[in-house]
């Protein structure tokens, strides 16, 4: 670093440092190397204090104001869950149960299935201050092994396939105002859009992160109107008494229970951000109170709002429509105004669409923005390659991080659908999140003196660890061979560790005791 630079250099860390922190709960306490290439924190000296860019150490929870109310948190997390899963979901839940009635069944118990996740992730929120979620109390709880093993498959692939279906998302609607499902080069053309959108997000983050931040923001409101208009536009419907998408109820309903844990992931993935009130619990004001009654208060909103949009769909498309298109948002547009002639047919479709496909690409955003903290972590605990942890020190960005997601997610992109990525990323998701569920219960026998600021019913994380097992044992009833791929990907971090990070050696120890005896047993020697 030029020496001379050093002043510029403090006010942009500074600058971006209180940017960063509200959005980045994965990140780890440093974000920049110094010019011997060690590892820069709160306890440098002199200079290299311009290269801290992200939360301290001593930037924890207790340290910070309690400034969230009841109600502010609960707004917090319903903002912070819906995104563009609803807008994608409800044709994928609907094809694998076959009848709206089962269809509002997987919403509502998905809703459940979430809460009791989000309740015992509250518990384990209260006993680790420092950032890294689920990776720290995978740590506490199964040992460094099981931590990086989940950062192999949720920093390498996970996140990457999550990124992937937004980005989809956004092309879906984006070009369905403007191309059918009819064109012929109409997936060439889907997953061109969506790469490019992936590569311009990172092209912004890279650059600046408050960038990104206000891009977030600016995009936020529009999901909310898109899913308003929506409600309005299914009541009006029901009012006029046009019920006859939903009278049959629950008739020629899917009883492949095996089937259903692919409708559970796609419900599931809309609701995605529930553990987001355990990232500020301790900003939250009277938090052993206000986080259980504001995470119950929230998915019961949640739950409602979801309901209603898909009785919403539910009643303005029959159920081949909702199996048919995947924009069906924009289809719901087209249905609703056609009754007024075709330039307001076409008014709704472009409506529709702009406004999810633009709400997408800010939820792409944020989800860019946050993925990218995983490996990055890992990259500070010694478990990725170092390089992956470096900041451009001018902008201030995590910019290898970035990039690698970048390249990932574009990966990612290409050789699979929507339905398909949605499937992946809920089975490795639940597979992981349910060993956070049952962590509660272990750390309760293995650290049972360390400090909660309160405590789940123990049946919670029991009910939570059961639906978890159910989703993920049911695909291999119906779709083995993926998951048994999954399986094996998961597994090809254990060698990785013993071989790159595991700082006790034991693969070579136990690689020198086989040598020997081998060499005793031959009497034979190098």
């Amino acid at each position: 670093m030029v020496n001379t630079n050093v002043d510029t250099l403090l006010d942009r860390a500074q600058a971006e440092r209180q940017e960063l922190i509200p959005i980045l709960s994965s990140v780890s306490d440093t974000v920049c190397y110094n010019q011997n290439g060690d590892d820069t924190n709160e306890d440098s000296e002199g200079d290299n204090d311009i290269f801290e860019m992200t939360i301290n150490k001593d930037d924890d929870c207790r340290n910070l104001e309690a400034t969230f109310t009841l109600t502010s948190t609960v707004l917090f997390a319903v903002g912070q869950t819906i995104g563009s899963g609803i807008f994608v979901s409800p044709n994928e839940v609907i094809k694998h149960v076959g009848s709206p009635g089962m269809a509002l069944v997987i919403w509502v118990a998905s809703g459940v299935i979430s809460l009791t996740g989000a309740l015992s992730f509250s518990e384990l929120g209260t006993m680790f201050k420092r950032s890294g979620g689920e990776f720290q109390y995978i740590k506490a709880a199964y040992g460094e092994l099981w931590a990086f093993v989940y950062m192999w498959v949720c920093g390498v692939i996970r996140n990457s396939l999550g990124c992937a279906v937004i980005a989809l998302t956004f092309s879906s609607y984006l070009i369905g105002t403007v191309i059918t499902t009819d064109y012929i080069y109409y997936n060439i053309v889907h997953k061109a859009v969506a790469s490019i959108g992936i590569m311009l997000i990172i092209l912004i983050n890279m650059y600046s992160t408050k960038m990104g931040v206000v891009l977030c923001n600016f995009f936020c409101i529009l999901k909310l109107v898109a899913l308003s208009v929506l409600i309005v536009l299914g009541a009006w419907k029901l009012i006029d008494g046009e019920t006859e998408n939903i009278k049959h109820g629950f008739q020629d309903t899917n009883m492949n229970v095996g089937e259903w844990t692919t409708a559970f992931f796609a419900a599931l993935w809309s609701y995605s951000g529930w553990n987001c009130i355990n990232m500020i619990s301790g900003e939250i004001k009277n938090s052993a109170k206000n986080v259980p009654r504001a995470l119950v208060i929230s998915q019961v909103v949640l739950i409602t709002i979801y309901g209603l949009a898909n009785i919403a769909y539910c009643s303005i498309l029959s159920t081949e429509d909702l199996v048919n298109h995947d924009a069906i948002a924009l289809f719901v547009g087209r249905q609703m105004l056609k009754r007024f002639g075709e330039g307001w047919a076409r008014f709704g479709e472009i409506f529709f669409g702009l406004s999810v496909a633009i709400s997408s690409y800010g939820s792409l955003n944020s989800s860019l923005m946050c993925s990218c903290r995983l490996p990055f972590v890992a990259a500070q605990e010694n478990m990725f390659p170092k390089f992956i942890a470096l900041i451009q020190c001018r902008t201030g960005t995590p910019i290898v991080s970035l990039l690698y997601m970048g390249i990932a997610s574009f990966i990612c992109v290409w050789p699979s659908d929507i339905s398909a990525l949605i499937s992946y990323v809920g089975f490795l998701s639940w597979f992981w999140w349910g060993l956070c569920f049952l962590s509660v219960l272990v750390l309760r026998f293995k650290m049972p003196t360390m400090p909660r600021r309160f405590k789940v019913f123990w049946g919670i994380p029991v009910i939570a660890v059961a639906s978890t097992a159910y989703l993920v044992v049911g695909p291999f009833f119906v779709n083995p061979l993926p998951c048994l791929g999954w399986v094996g990907i998961t597994a090809l971090g254990i060698p990785i560790y013993y071989g790159y990070v595991d700082t006790k050696n034991t693969c070579a120890k136990v690689m020198n005791l086989v040598l020997l005896r081998f060499a005793e047993f031959f009497r034979a020697s190098l």
